[in-house]
C-alpha cells in the first residue's frame, strides 16, 4: 500500500474520491460528504489530502480541514472491501505527522451517529460529546410560500460587499474580522462557491449565506444575520429568497448543517422545508 499526500486536487482525482465516497455511503448508510477544498485552511501549503493506493485502486482517503492553529478536523473513508487492514490507521498516522509540522494543537474526527453506534470500538477509543453534534438537513425541493410583509431582498454578493459581510459575520460567529474576511473573499464569485447577501428596505446588508454548488445538491452554510437585526424573521426570509433564486437557475435538493442544540436555527430551516437526514458527530482522542 502506498500513502500519498497532496495539497491540491484535480478534477480526475476528485471524481475518484467521489466514487469511493458514494460506495462508502451506500455501504454504511451515511450522508456526510467530505469537504474537498483547502482554500480556507490557514496555510494552503499544508498537504491536506491523503490517499491510500493499492496499485491503481483508491482504497482510502483522508482530508484535513484547519482554518486556524487550534484544531484540525479529519475526515477518513476506507473502501468497505479493504477494511481492517490498517488503512485508516496509516492515513491518520501520516496526517498526525503533517499536523505536528504545522503546530496545530488539537485533532477531531468527523463521523455520523449511525456509523459510530455500529462500531463499539470507536465509542471505547474516542471521547464523544453527544451534545456537541450537528444535524445534517435536506430539503428535496423548495416549496412556495408567501410572506405578507416581505422585508428582505437577496442578491449575489460582489467583492465590494466583503467588508460589510465580514463585519457582522465576525460578531455572529465570534471570530476575528480577518478570519471572516478570508471566508468572504474566498467565497464571492467563485465557480463552486458563492455568497448571497440579505438587504433590508434601506438596502443595507443585514445578513448573508454561502452556497457550495459542486455536488448534485446545493449545500448552504455560513448563515449569519447582523445581531442588530436578529429575531425579526430576516434569516427565514433570506434563506427562502436565496433558495428561490438558486432553484430558478437549476432545480436541485438543498442541504445544510445546524448545531443540534440550536433549536432556533433548526426551526428556521424547517420552515423552509428542511428535514433531518443524519447526525454528524465529532470524536476526540
Amino acid at each position: 500500500m502506498k500513502i500519498e499526500a497532496r495539497d491540491t486536487l484535480d478534477n480526475a482525482t476528485i471524481m475518484q474520491i467521489n466514487d469511493l465516497e458514494a460506495l462508502v455511503q451506500v455501504h454504511d448508510g451515511t450522508y456526510h460528504d467530505i469537504y474537498l477544498d483547502n482554500r480556507f485552511n490557514f496555510d494552503q501549503r499544508m498537504p491536506a489530502f491523503l490517499f491510500a493506493w493499492l496499485e491503481n485502486i483508491l482504497v482510502g482517503f483522508l482530508s484535513i480541514y484547519a482554518d486556524n492553529l487550534e484544531e484540525a478536523e479529519l475526515s477518513v473513508i476506507v473502501h468497505p472491501a479493504y477494511r481492517r487492514q490498517g488503512i485508516a490507521t496509516a492515513l491518520i498516522d501520516q496526517a498526525k505527522e503533517i499536523i505536528k509540522t504545522f503546530h496545530i494543537t488539537d485533532i477531531s474526527y468527523i463521523s455520523e451517529r449511525r456509523f459510530i453506534e455500529s462500531k463499539k470500538y470507536l465509542q471505547e477509543t474516542y471521547q464523544i460529546d453527544w451534545h456537541e453534534t450537528e444535524y445534517l438537513m435536506e430539503a428535496k425541493e423548495m416549496f412556495e410560500q408567501e410572506y405578507p410583509e416581505a422585508t428582505v431582498q437577496v442578491r449575489k454578493a460582489v467583492m465590494t460587499d466583503a467588508r460589510s459581510i465580514a463585519s457582522f459575520q465576525a460578531k455572529a460567529f465570534e471570530s476575528s474580522f480577518q478570519e471572516a474576511m478570508t471566508y468572504a473573499e474566498g467565497s464571492i464569485g467563485e465557480d463552486d462557491h458563492d455568497i448571497f447577501v440579505f438587504l433590508n428596505q434601506d438596502e443595507d446588508i443585514i445578513g448573508s449565506s454561502s452556497v457550495n454548488t459542486t455536488a448534485e445538491y446545493y449545500y448552504l452554510f455560513g448563515l449569519a444575520v447582523d445581531p442588530n437585526y436578529q429575531g425579526q424573521g430576516f434569516g427565514t426570509q433570506g434563506i427562502y429568497q436565496m433558495m428561490k433564486q438558486l432553484s430558478a437557475e437549476d432545480k436541485r435538493p438543498f442541504r445544510l448543517s445546524v448545531e443540534k442544540e440550536n433549536e432556533h436555527a433548526k426551526h428556521l430551516y424547517q420552515k423552509n422545508g428542511f428535514k433531518v437526514i443524519s447526525e454528524v458527530v465529532y470524536l476526540n482522542e
